[in-house]
Order: C-alpha cells, then structure tokens, then sequence
C-alpha cells in the first residue's frame, strides 16, 4: 500500500482561504433587481435643509427688524426735516430783529427866538398885545431804516423850557409823522412865563449864551409790518444859545431821549 505524504503547509493555507471564500459568498444574500446602498458621510460634511415650514418661521421673525429699520429711517428724515424748518425760522427770525429793531429818532436845536417882547414879561397876560412866546425849531432825524416814526401823536406832547431850573416857557408840542430815514423840521410856541431877572438881563446881551433845557414829553410810535412799538418818552436837549431876541446862534446842545 503506497503511504501518502502529509500536505505541505502551504497547500494547508490555501485550502483556509478557499472555505472562507466560499463561506463569504455563501453568506451574502441574493441581490434582487431593487438595490439598496447605505452610505455614510462625515458628520462634518452634513447639511441640512431646513423644512419650508420652518423658513417662513424664520422670515416672519426677520421682517419685524426690517419695519423696525424702516420707521427708525422714517423718524429720522421727519426728525431732520423739523429741525431743518426750525434752523430756517430761527434764521429768519434773527434777520427781522437785526433789521426791524425799533431805534429812537435824533433831535437836535436848531434855532429859539424869543418874539412879542415889546411888554414886560411878569406873567401877566395883557390881551391888547400879543403873549411873548417862545418860538423853537427842532430837527428831527428818524434814523430807523425800515420803520416809519410818530412823536407827539394826538397833540397829547408838552413842552416845557428852563432856565436855571425856573420854568420860563411852557405849551404843546406839534405832532409830526416820518418815513424811514426822513429829515424834519418841527416849529412849535411856548407861551413865556415870568422871567428871572437875570435872565431879561441877559436878553439885552446878544454875545453872552444863555444856558437853557427843552423837555419834551410826547407819545412815541415806531411801525412796520414786522414790528411796532407805542412808548411815551420824554426828550431833554441841554443847549447854550446867543442873541435869544434876534437871529439866535446855538453854541452848544446835548439832546438825549429815555426810549
């Protein structure tokens, strides 16, 4: 009887590898024509889609920012636009009290004559002759550019003339009217009173200046379309005078108003 050799151990090694071949192909199920593949991907590669539902979740909660942003934007232009409008009134407003700001007209004496002289001036009214009066020029200079002038509206103005604080002169001041930067010549009476002596002394010396104060009390009236301003002031004009009888000469004078 013929003894068989053992296998080598390599025959041994391919015989495991054959089974578990067809061990794998024995086990693995018979495809069908619907074919089914799983397959995995990283879970730092995944990305989801989020269901329709949920997006218009998320742009219901996004259009409250968006009408947020747009009335933020609506109440900033209105905001501007009201601050713009009151820059441009507040201008307007600095340029008609710049240029419509009430300013009192100047006076200034012109000339005083004291007429009717030809009876003694105690004080005493004689009505054969005429009363001594007084008879003043004052100019009038209504510096306000835009606005017109009144003094003495109504004839409700006095006047009054001192000498040495003795009232010598007294009567109504004569209302007059200006236009903007208008020019007047204002005339006007004062019946004489009784005289200082010092005074008729000095009536006799036509080169010596006699010192004497005009007061004016008269209602004030300054107007435009923008502006107009009532006050009763009074007007005080301090002045040295020469040759009171004749053609006077005023040497010095200083008029100032309480406007």
């Amino acid at each position: 009887m013929e003894e068989r050799s053992p296998p080598a151990a390599g025959g041994k090694a391919r015989n495991l590898l054959s089974s578990a071949t067809s061990l794998r192909l024995s086990l693995t199920p018979a495809r069908s024509q619907d074919h089914t593949y799983v397959v995995q991907i990283p879970r730092d590669q995944v990305y989801r889609v989020p269901p329709p539902e949920n997006a218009k979740i998320v742009e219901n909660h996004r259009q409250p920012d968006t009408q947020k942003k747009r009335k933020c934007t609506c109440c900033c232009w209105i905001f501007s636009a009201l601050l713009l409008i009151g820059i441009a009134i507040g201008i307007i407003m600095l340029i008609v009290h710049t240029m419509y700001t009430p300013k009192s007209p100047e006076f200034s004496i012109i000339n005083v004559h004291f007429k009717n002289v030809t009876q003694p001036s105690n004080g005493q009214k004689n009505k054969s002759h005429p009363v001594p009066q007084f008879e003043i020029d004052l100019k009038i200079v209504n510096i306000n550019e835009r606005m017109e002038a009144s003094f003495g509206k109504g004839d409700n103005g006095i006047a009054a003339l001192n000498f040495k604080n003795h009232e010598i002169g007294q009567g109504k001041y004569t209302a007059i009217s200006q236009e903007p930067k208008d020019s007047t010549n204002s005339q006007f009476n004062l019946d004489a009173g009784k005289l200082p002596a010092d005074f008729q002394k000095s009536l006799n010396d036509d080169k010596k200046a006699i010192p004497m104060t005009l007061i004016i009390n008269a209602p004030m009236e300054i107007t435009s379309w923008a502006k107009t301003l009532k006050k009763e002031v009074t007007v005080t004009c301090d002045f040295d005078v020469e040759s009171v009888k004749g053609k006077s000469k005023i040497k010095s004078e200083d008029c100032k108003t309480d406007f």
